[in-house]
């Protein structure tokens, strides 16, 4: 793994306007708000939170399917808002989560993986076809399901051909939205597993976005946990999962389901209030839902603590870095 950044997203943005009736001004809804982080070449970034925390809008701002509101993208130094389409289709491509969706069910399976390759323009009908063959067979499928259409192969193999498409074009950056989460458990390890495998052998980086915990906690190098448009924790998966410093992250990993009979669903302590990115509270955006809150929470926005185990955005953080007065 290498130390240089292969992907960098700095003061990522982005804002839409929601109308509320006809006479009702619209409101304004942040649903990524300065969002900055690097990932190292190699690497898997995990990003986890609730849903409506921002995290599908992150990917498609880095994937340009949005346009961000501020803020930069670049792959290897290069900012891909100054790209054409084309050229930025090369550094990055997606898996999206449910495979039968994002796969045209009137196509057969090796036009569907040879579209990012007509679509660039330069490739001879030779050339397509080797890439193709050899997309499939990275992935597991052979030529004659390379025939078949969308609906006569199982979701995992859906997922396989998804994986193909974005691999065909050599890409330097994946973007994983969702990858397993409308599969089932057994397939789920398998396209894991087949995803790892790629990055060995390819040298890729993965942004790898997913409410599974435990599915980050086994594919992630590093994971980022969003609030409300925000990365309040950032650090290495193994310490993030053994050592979670931000009361929610804590949360979130409390909130899993225990395989022990008898213990029911847990109770995180959030209660029932629910993040709405339309009005964001003052002060620590956490705090209505935090067990531990002090008194400034609700009034001061918490500093980004950076130290030798990651960022973390929580006033009990700071108050715990602080030196000690004599």
């Amino acid at each position: 793994m290498s130390d240089a950044a292969a992907i960098e997203v700095r003061g990522l943005r982005r804002e839409f306007r929601v109308r509320q009736g006809m006479f009702a001004p619209p409101k304004h809804v942040i649903a990524v708000d300065d969002v900055s982080f690097a990932v190292p070449a190699g690497s898997v970034l995990g990003v986890v939170g609730e849903s409506g925390c921002g995290k599908s809008t992150l990917a498609r701002l880095i994937l340009g399917l949005l346009e961000p509101t501020a803020g930069d993208v670049l792959v290897d130094g290069q900012r891909l808002s100054g790209m054409d389409r084309r050229a930025r289709a090369r550094l990055i491509q997606p898996v999206f989560q449910d495979p039968f969706a994002s796969l045209n069910p009137k196509r057969r399976i090796r036009d569907i993986v040879s579209m990012p390759l007509i679509a660039q323009g330069s490739f001879g009908r030779a050339e397509i076809e080797r890439r193709v063959d050899e997309a499939l067979d990275r992935v597991g499928l052979s030529r004659d399901q390379g025939t078949r259409f969308p609906a006569q192969l199982s979701g995992g193999q859906r997922q396989r051909v998804a994986i193909a498409r974005a691999l065909v074009l050599r890409p330097r950056i994946v973007v994983c939205d969702e990858p397993t989460s409308a599969l089932d458990v057994s397939v789920q390890a398998q396209i894991l597993n087949l995803l790892a495998e790629l990055r060995r052998d390819l040298g890729l980086t993965y942004l790898f976005i997913s409410h599974n915990l435990a599915v980050v906690e086994h594919i992630a190098s590093e994971v980022a946990v969003m609030y409300l448009g925000r990365i309040v924790e950032r650090t290495e998966s193994e310490a993030l999962f053994a050592t979670p410093r931000h009361p929610y992250t804590r949360a979130l990993l409390a909130s899993v389901l225990t395989p022990e009979p008898g213990l029911g669903v847990p109770d995180v302590g959030l209660g029932d209030i629910m993040p709405d990115p339309a009005n964001i509270p003052p002060g620590c955006r956490f705090h209505p839902r935090c067990p531990v809150a002090l008194p400034r929470c609700s009034t001061e926005a918490p500093p980004l603590v950076d130290d030798a185990v990651g960022l973390v955005e929580c006033h009990l953080v700071d108050v715990e870095a602080a030196p000690a007065h004599a």
